[in-house]
C-alpha cells in the first residue's frame, strides 16, 4: 500500500498520504497511520523538491501566503487530531473534491487567474493545513487548488512538494511533542521510508514521459479516486 501510494506521488506530486492514510486507517486508526506515514512523506517530498528545484523561482508570493496560512492550520489540526470527527471531515473533503472534478470535466477551460490565485492562497492554505493536521490528507485541497491554476507539471509538483514538506515538518514536530512516536510507531515509520526511497524516482521517470494533457487527466483521476477512498474509509 505504501509503495503504490508513493509511486503515484512520484508521478503526480501527491498521492502518498492521500492514498495511504485512507487505506491503512481502517486497520491502524487515523492517528497511528498518520504517524507511520509522516516520515516517508517527508523523504518523498524532499526528493521531489530537489528534482524540481528549477521551478523554485516561480509563484513565490502565492506560495508564501499559502504556507504561512497553512502552518497555522496544520498545527491546529494536529492538536485536534484525536478530538475531531474524522468521518465528517472525510465526507466534506470527498464532496469538495468530487465537485471540483465535475467542474473540471464539464468546463476544462475554467482556470483561476494569477490574481485570483493570490486572493485564494490564504484560505486554501488554512483549509489545507487543517486537513493535513487532522487527517494527514491535504492532497485533495492543494492538488485541486494548484490544478485549477493550470501550471506546467514541474511548477505544479514543486508547489505541492514545498507545501507538503513544510506542513509535514510542522506536523511531525507537533506529533513528537505530543509523544505520538512512542513505542513501536517510530520503528514502523522508519521502515515505511524504505519503499518510498525506491519508488519515488520510478514514478518521476513515468511522469517525464507524459504530455501536459495526460498529466492533467491523471491528476483529476487521482483526485476522483481519492474522493472514493475517503468515502469508502468512512463507510467500511
Amino acid at each position: 500500500m505504501t509503495a503504490f501510494s508513493f509511486w503515484i506521488k512520484g508521478i503526480t506530486g501527491f498521492g502518498g498520504p492521500l492514498l495511504a492514510v485512507p487505506m491503512l486507517a481502517p486497520f491502524l486508526g487515523v492517528e497511528h497511520t498518520v504517524v507511520v506515514v509522516s516520515l516517508g512523506n517527508i523523504v518523498s517530498n524532499a526528493m521531489l523538491l530537489w528534482s524540481n528545484r528549477h521551478a523554485a523561482t516561480t509563484h513565490r508570493r502565492l506560495l508564501t501566503r499559502l504556507l504561512l496560512a497553512g502552518a497555522v492550520g496544520t498545527i491546529v489540526g494536529t492538536v485536534l487530531l484525536t478530538r475531531l470527527d474524522d468521518a465528517v471531515l472525510s465526507l466534506v473533503l470527498a464532496a469538495s473534491v468530487f465537485l471540483y472534478v465535475v467542474v473540471s470535466v464539464v468546463r476544462p477551460e475554467a482556470t483561476l487567474t494569477p490574481r485570483q490565485g493570490l486572493m485564494l492562497a490564504v484560505p486554501a492554505g488554512a483549509v489545507g493545513g487543517l486537513m493535513h493536521g487532522a487527517l494527514g490528507n491535504s492532497g485533495v485541497v492543494f492538488g485541486s487548488f494548484y490544478h485549477s491554476l493550470k501550471w506546467p507539471r514541474d511548477e505544479f509538483v514543486f508547489a505541492l512538494t514545498v507545501t507538503f514538506l513544510g506542513f509535514g515538518l510542522l506536523q511531525t514536530g507537533t506529533l513528537l511533542q505530543l509523544g505520538s512516536f512512542a513505542g513501536e510507531r517510530l520503528g514502523q515509520a522508519l521502515l515505511a521510508t524504505i519503499p518510498v526511497v525506491v519508488v519515488t524516482p520510478l514514478g518521476e521517470a513515468v511522469a517525464r514521459g507524459l504530455n501536459p494533457a495526460v498529466f492533467s487527466r491523471a491528476v483529476l483521476a487521482l483526485l476522483a479516486f481519492a474522493g472514493v477512498v475517503l468515502v469508502a474509509g468512512v463507510l467500511l
